[in-house]
């Protein structure tokens, strides 16, 4: 029975390497080695980063004989990546598996299908774990030398580290199945808790120099912050470089946690995995209800889509976070700018006409990130019938889509552009200019994206990531507004002598004849595509 469990997880997990999951189908050989291969690259890119970063903190640390807190801050990057790469596989896996139910309802003991479950967490955990520790006792052995103690301690802690990450990831789990049933929209948690460790990530990275001087300058205060709030840390550290008596401290201390985390999960998973934490007693509110028009319930219908979904979000509108966060640090460093800007006008001729087509340029870049009717056909799936039954003119069920792309965009651009605007000392009529332009832009990727959608539909995924990340669509819109932007500061150049304002106005023009001829054909030969799907 056991093997069956295991071997049935085992192939949960690794599902993505098998099937195709557009279709649904087995992969061929070709192509699952093919996709292992192309995994290979990205974990192994991952980790060559973390590589790069422990070799700044040997340069850092090993000088200064404090090899144990350099294994203790790798450790810590390790638990934190390893604990925000597998929470919410957690949450879906160990507490709301789809089977669960299933399970419960065969001749299999609960304690088993948690320790099958538990088996899979901790899998996740160590793939991530790995992606730093690896590299870490790596480049901890190419500049100190390859001393058999470290390096053997150091791979045994690799599978004790990702057990005491096991057992974070459980309790955080729970905490996150609590949280999510008490909010009304769900996918809030996962959208915010990514944007802020990737703004963490990129927190750290840009502060990397400034952050290793800090340590080599107070690495004494922070090894004893260390040794007094994080023991467990401490003895890893102490352990990775050759402490056998902090090795066993750290084993100890990481099994004992598991264990109680094992007890408690045993008592109270079929309380946990049966419990509807999201579900309330309905109380009835007399209340008028105010009604609205076919275009607004429409709109609605596509905002709801949107921010019901972390995927679409994440992928398709962090654009919009991006434009506002380079606004306010172009504003925070204007005078910097403006001293480079002034400096490369005084040796390049005419570069001071070209500095706001280059700055809309970049803006048009972050929008074309934002490609919200790319995927807009293909999420409605399997159920594209209920749209296709609506009684409504199928040009406004596509206009609905078109319209949510505008408006997730317009807001963001508008206060983007101005900050651009006031940084770079740009006069008030060419910033509208390009403010009219940006809109333009708009305009013509939101036609443009759900032109290529309606051409190259998929509506068979049985993931929504599919259409969101791997769509033709997405991808042709994506990097077409890229190039745009390109051969917009290219044709500046090239015309330099030209006016912003002129220049600007001509750029309008092509974008919106262009946006007026895919319309048109939305219009016409879209809407019979639609209606036939």
């Amino acid at each position: 029975m056991m093997r069956a469990l295991f071997k049935k997880q085992f192939l949960e997990i690794n599902a993505l390497y098998f099937q195709d999951k557009k279709t649904g189908k087995i992969r061929s050989k070709g192509g699952m080695v093919a996709f292992v291969l192309l995994f290979a690259f990205v974990f192994f890119s991952v980790g060559m980063a973390f590589f790069g970063t422990a070799d700044m903190l040997t340069d850092a640390l090993i000088p200064l004989n404090l090899d144990w807190l350099y294994f203790s801050l790798m450790g810590m990057m390790a638990i934190a990546l390893g604990v925000f790469g597998s929470v919410f596989n957690t949450f879906a896996g160990l507490y709301h598996a789809k089977d669960n139910d299933l399970l419960l309802s065969m001749p299999i003991k609960p304690s088993q299908i948690l320790l099958v479950r538990m088996s899979s967490v901790y899998a996740m955990s160590l793939l991530y774990t790995s992606l730093v520790w690896v590299p870490t006792f790596l480049q901890y052995g190419v500049k100190t030398g390859w001393k058999a103690e470290s390096i053997g301690f150091s791979i045994m802690l690799t599978f004790i580290l990702s057990a005491f990450v096991t057992v974070l990831t459980c309790a955080l789990g729970y905490v996150v199945a609590l949280i999510s049933g008490k909010l009304k929209n769900k996918s809030f948690i996962t959208v915010i808790l990514s944007v802020a460790f990737l703004g963490i990530y990129y927190f750290v990275y840009f502060k990397i120099n400034s952050l290793l001087q800090s340590l080599a300058m107070y690495s004494n205060e922070i090894g004893g912050a260390i040794k007094r709030w994080v023991f467990p840390i401490y003895h890893l550290g102490l352990g990775a470089s050759g402490n056998a008596i902090s090795l066993l401290i750290f084993t100890a201390i990481t099994m004992a946690l598991f264990a109680i985390c094992t007890l408690i999960l045993s008592r109270s998973f079929i309380k946990i995995i049966t419990s509807n934490t999201s579900s309330k007693k309905a109380v009835y509110k007399e209340k008028s209800t105010k009604a609205s028009n076919q275009k607004t319930t429409l709109l609605k219908k596509e905002l709801r889509r949107f921010v019901s979904s972390p995927t679409y979000m994440l992928n398709n509108g962090l654009g919009i976070l991006i434009m506002i966060v380079a606004a306010v640090a172009a504003l925070i460093k204007a005078n910097d700018i403006n001293m480079i800007l002034g400096a490369v006008s005084a040796e390049l001729k005419g570069f001071e006409n070209m500095v706001p087509v280059i700055a809309l340029s970049a803006i048009l870049m972050f929008i074309s990130t934002n490609v919200i009717s790319a995927p807009s056909i293909s999420l409605e799936g399997k159920h594209i019938w209920i749209a296709q039954s609506l009684p409504v003119d199928t040009l406004q069920i596509l206009h609905a889509k078109q319209k949510m792309h505008i408006l997730i965009n317009t807001v963001p651009t508008v206060i983007c552009t101005a900050l651009i605007g006031v940084s770079f000392k740009i006069d008030v009529i060419t910033t509208l200019c390009m403010i009219v332009t940006a809109f333009c832009f708009i305009l013509f990727t939101s036609a443009l994206g759900l032109t290529l959608n309606l051409k190259k539909p998929n509506l068979e995924w049985t993931n929504e990531a599919v259409p969101i990340k791997q769509s033709t669509s997405v991808t042709l819109t994506l990097f077409s507004g890229w190039a745009i932007a390109a051969v917009i500061v290219v044709a500046d150049y090239l015309l330099k002598g030209l006016n912003p304002t002129v220049f600007l106005s001509i750029v309008d023009i092509v974008l919106l004849t262009s946006s007026l001829l895919l319309n048109k054909w939305i219009k016409t030969k879209g809407t019979k595509i639609f209606e036939e799907l």
